[in-house]
């Protein structure tokens, strides 16, 4: 859960609304033709995928009373999230399958914790590239990608300006919605931001 504060409440956008949002994002983005585009923007849309049932039933966090923030769910959480996440996106395809893993792997290497799961991934990641006789560069440049939307949209469901420059979107203007529940179990309330050239 993406948590942020308005005035004197707490809202929190779910990860799965972040990671619909990221996909969004990526079709709006200009495509590249060197890129397998259409399994991209599936992976970005469905890149949090596991998160769905731990945000029907949130883990608390007993220092705030609030959901963890995605960032401080504990490992052993984390892990059974992440493990459900990169099984379920390979349902959309071996190619999303392998990029989903790949954020995976990129965000878990900063815990100790998820070693194992990790390097189940990497074994993941591997075969399927392997398979899919992809080149390095090209996996590469869409992780990087990934990361990019991912972080752009994690930005915007904590109400924070992006950075956009130079202007990556194939329109000139963007709309975009996506839902937020005041904490610990309030109303929910619609957000609508514009981004322009």
């Amino acid at each position: 859960m993406i948590l942020f504060r308005d005035g004197g409440s707490v809202l929190g956008v779910s990860q799965t609304a972040h990671s619909a949002l990221t996909g969004r994002l990526a079709e709006a983005w200009v495509p590249r033709d060197d890129l397998p585009w259409d399994a991209l923007c599936t992976a970005a849309t469905v890149h949090d995928v596991g998160w769905a049932a731990w945000e029907m039933n949130p883990e608390i966090n007993p220092d705030t009373d609030l959901p963890y923030a995605f960032y401080e769910v504990p490992d052993r959480s984390y892990a059974e999230i992440w493990t459900r996440g990169t099984d379920h996106a390979a349902t959309f395809g071996r190619l999303v399958g392998l990029l989903v893993s790949r954020h995976f792997a990129r965000l878990a290497g900063r815990r100790d914790g998820l070693r194992a799961l990790v390097d189940r991934e990497q074994g993941r990641q591997a075969a399927l590239a392997a398979m899919l006789g992809l080149d390095a560069a090209v996996l590469d440049a869409c992780s990087d990608l990934l990361a990019r939307w991912d972080g752009i949209s994690l930005d915007l469901c904590g109400r924070r300006e992006p950075e956009l420059d130079p202007w990556p979107f194939a329109p000139d203007e963007l709309t975009l919605r996506f839902d937020a529940r005041e904490l610990p179990r309030g109303a929910v309330e619609t957000i609508e931001v514009t981004l322009a050239r």
